[in-house]
């Protein structure tokens, strides 16, 4: 089962995350202004985010790893979350602003529109939440700490080069961009002794982003 998991963390789900990168530059180059039905992508994602929980939570149990939910919400853990989303934040707008670069991103297909689609999308936020830091922060990184003699920083390095690649919808800059905060949750959940703060970081990022640059992502994009 451990083993699987791996496979399937590691090299199944980046390949098909390109693939579906390269399937909507395509269908953007042949329909101009082509729009994605979102709510599905919304739900299938949050399938996709479950079913992958699930397999961890098995892969974990094979290998006897115990991971630690709660977590302790010191001032330091807290001003430590802060800082990290504000840092994040800090830099996607300047990504943005500067950036002289097209932002070959296609995150504007998967931004809600409709009071609908925002609702879901704020479920779906909850989902990733929780299930990215439980397979990533949580049991791919204990499992990459048993194998590596418990190196703290190759393991949360490695764990985070997989959940960048597992981000491939979102373009190669995002990839980068992506790696750097998310060793970031992972000292998060070192720091606190938990995965609960990283996981509320992690949703609070996700809906800052829509609510602070949606639109001007949408309106670049269009």
């Amino acid at each position: 089962m451990s083993l699987l998991f791996i496979i399937i963390i590691a090299a199944g789900l980046p390949f098909l995350t390109a693939q579906s990168y390269k399937n909507i530059k395509k269908m953007e180059a042949e329909m101009e202004g082509a729009q994605i039905a979102k709510i599905p992508v919304y739900l299938q994602s949050m399938l996709m985010q479950i079913i992958l929980c699930v397999l961890a939570f098995f892969a974990a149990r094979s290998e006897k790893i115990e991971i630690p939910f709660q977590s302790n919400f010191s001032y330091t853990s807290i001003a430590a979350a802060v800082a990290l989303i504000g840092i994040a934040l800090g830099i996607a707008w300047l990504s943005q602003r500067f950036s002289k670069e097209k932002d070959d991103s296609t995150l504007h297909h998967i931004l809600p529109d409709t009071n609908l689609e925002r609702l879901i999308w704020i479920l779906a936020c909850v989902v990733a939440a929780f299930c990215e830091e439980y397979i990533y922060r949580g049991v791919l990184f204990q499992m990459i700490m048993g194998y590596m003699e418990n190196t703290w920083w190759l393991a949360a390095v490695l764990s985070a080069v997989v959940f960048a690649f597992g981000h491939g919808t979102q373009g190669e800059r995002a990839i980068i961009q992506i790696i750097p905060f998310a060793v970031g949750f992972q000292f998060l959940a070192w720091i606190s002794g938990g995965l609960l703060l990283p996981m509320i970081a992690h949703f609070i990022y996700n809906i800052l982003v829509e609510v602070l640059f949606g639109e001007k992502i949408k309106r670049d994009a269009a």
